[in-house]
């Protein structure tokens, strides 16, 4: 097993590679300087007291201290920069800041104590007041250092299948101005971790928990931005094409049991999205989805599930022929643009051997795009079947056409 995680380990690590050197890129700022001089930096601390959501068996009980697993405590130090505050990005853009930062994770002895790396961006939803307004923030990156699923030394721990794992969380919070330099948080959080398929037993964890932190700023000489009229909307159609690839490990449900696949199976696709520019912050479209999936509409010899005990040998595996591994469906897609990143949320249904097993009903995908250039951009996804089952990751490279 110790390749399966090397190799996991790598894939994590080139994601890392991928867009932290993005966030550093961006920190040297794309503004006109002749619009305003100071670019605004914020340092943070932040504590988040949780719970763990018990979906699991392991997370209920069914552990070796045969203990509910409910403590969630984490710790959070954070860097980030916006824009000069009479800039165009600070008009259109209200509120907005990203950043990277660093968390340690309290968890129960049965999962560990890991910690993350991760890239973050929020904005202002709604001032209601002088010096109070709501806000929003979502955090992407990787933890690890988890106590991970273990044959022989954790075998009960199905929710954490790997030592390293994706993180990923929403806030929403109260954002008070105490003076040009300072302020305080006060929120909500929720909080999933994940491998993304690419190593089983893998159920995820969810955290919900309170935030609050205390944040510093330099350069930000005013309470408030002055309001000015947004710019036009320039409304058009643009098209992207992205190109994506990853590995996943896969589980069969049959009568007598859940069963894993050995191996590590590959996935290729393309996704051409042709969205409509509403206004500053929206496009929406569609999009036609290709994909090849090594692991689409395989068997298990009924034999074999018969014995005491299936060796798990390929030998005992119907292999699928590739015409019933290709997908090709079509999606709608909404996007929320934002400064350096963009979210991608589309629901779909396949064309192409939707009748099959693994391939059949409803496919959801949601994912980031990191702009790199004007015209090209890191494509880092997840898809789901019916909002329920994972399916694989999504992790690429994309142009405007």
């Amino acid at each position: 097993m110790a390749w399966k995680a090397d190799a996991l380990r790598t894939m994590l690590t080139g994601m890392a590679a991928m867009v932290l050197p993005v966030a550093a890129i961006a920190m040297t700022g794309s503004e006109d300087p002749s619009r305003d001089s100071s670019v605004v930096h914020r340092i943070e601390v932040e504590a988040i007291p949780g719970r763990i959501i018990h979906t699991n068996d392991f997370l209920r009980g069914f552990n070796p201290e045969v203990r509910t697993m409910n403590h969630s405590f984490l710790a959070k130090l954070k860097y980030a920069f916006a824009p000069p505050e009479n800039s165009e990005q600070a008009l259109i853009y209200k509120g907005v800041y990203q950043g990277v930062g660093l968390a340690i994770h309290d968890f129960n002895p049965q999962l560990g104590n890991p910690v993350s790396a991760y890239i973050f961006q929020g904005a202002t939803i709604k001032t209601l007041a002088s010096r109070l307004s709501l806000n929003y923030e979502w955090d992407f990156g990787l933890t690890y250092g988890w106590k991970a699923h273990d044959w022989e030394t954790n075998p009960e721990n199905r929710v954490i299948g790997s030592k390293m794992t994706a993180y990923i969380d929403v806030d929403i919070y109260l954002r008070w101005m105490l003076s040009k330099n300072w302020d305080v948080n006060i929120g909500a959080s929720l909080t999933h971790y994940s491998n993304g398929n690419t190593s089983i037993p893998n159920a995820g964890l969810n955290v919900v928990a309170a935030k609050a932190s205390v944040a510093y700023y330099i350069n930000r000489s005013r309470m408030q931005p002055k309001t000015r009229p947004l710019p036009p909307v320039d409304r058009h159609w643009l098209w992207d094409l992205t190109l994506y690839g990853a590995w996943k490990k896969k589980g069969v449900d049959t009568e007598v049991g859940a069963y894993a696949l050995p191996g590590t199976y590959g996935v290729i696709g393309f996704t051409l999205n042709p969205l409509y520019h509403v206004n500053h912050w929206l496009n929406v479209g569609a999009s036609l989805d290709g994909s090849y999936d090594g692991s689409a509409n395989q068997e298990i010899n009924s034999q074999a599930l018969s014995k005491t005990y299936w060796s798990g040998s390929e030998a005992d595996i119907y292999p699928a022929p590739w015409y019933r591994k290709v997908a090709l469906g079509l999606s709608a897609r909404t996007e929320f643009v934002m400064p350096y990143f963009t979210i991608n949320f589309g629901i779909g249904h396949n064309l192409v051997n939707a009748s099959t097993h693994d391939m059949e009903g409803f496919y959801e995908i949601l994912a980031l795009k990191v702009n790199v250039l004007r015209q090209a951009y890191l494509h880092i996804g997840y898809s789901l079947y019916d909002f329920y089952y994972p399916n694989n990751l999504m992790l690429g490279i994309g142009v405007h056409l």
